[in-house]
């Protein structure tokens, strides 16, 4: 079998949940963890087979977690909030990798994006420090700016190099060491 069954989906989902109804019961879970198979031989909890990207879902009023689980059946959620969370996890896993195989990082839509600064800003990456005067949100504002400037010649070689000490020794480190990413 190479495709799910939306019906196994809502079956272990709501046996797995405190309410008994798939509308109440999609309310209880989060997305906690992203793990890669490369080798591509996950199956999901729908029946899916070819899981290359396997989440685990976590109930949050019984502490259930479904694992793996696909980015398509937790989309069948039709919770814009966990649809985000799966594409933040899937741009920090492609992010870490990046970072792995010691390929040039910048701060474009590549590896970035407004959604992941924001993140890492309510995930405190930006503590504060000597350099931006003990206030972190500094920071996150910084690269936030840098990030959106549609010229990017036009950022100077002192922001540059601001940019460069952020990723290589606040945002790299954390997404080193998420545990949330396999």
């Amino acid at each position: 079998m190479t495709t799910g069954s939306f019906e196994a989906l809502t079956e272990a989902v709501i046996a797995s949940s405190v309410s008994d109804g798939w509308a109440t019961a999609v309310r209880e879970w989060d997305v906690v963890l992203l793990e890669e198979n490369p080798a591509g031989d996950g199956v999901c909890v729908c029946g899916q087979n070819n899981l290359v990207k396997l989440f685990t879902i976590e109930n949050s009023k019984n502490n259930s977690t479904l694992y793996p689980i696909g980015s398509t059946c937790v989309n069948q959620f039709g919770r814009a909030d966990l649809d985000r969370k799966v594409d933040l996890f899937i741009d920090l896993h492609k992010l870490r990798l990046a970072h792995r195989e010691n390929r040039p990082i910048t701060l474009t839509s590549e590896y970035f994006s407004r959604a992941m600064l924001e993140y890492f800003y309510f995930e405190d990456v930006f503590d504060g420090d000597q350099w931006n005067n003990g206030d972190g949100e500094r920071d996150y504002e910084f690269l936030l700016k840098m990030f959106n400037k549609r010229i990017k010649e036009d950022i100077t070689t002192r922001q540059q190099s601001k940019i460069f000490m952020l990723l290589r020794h606040k945002v790299l480190p954390f997404v080193e060491a998420d545990t949330r990413l396999r």
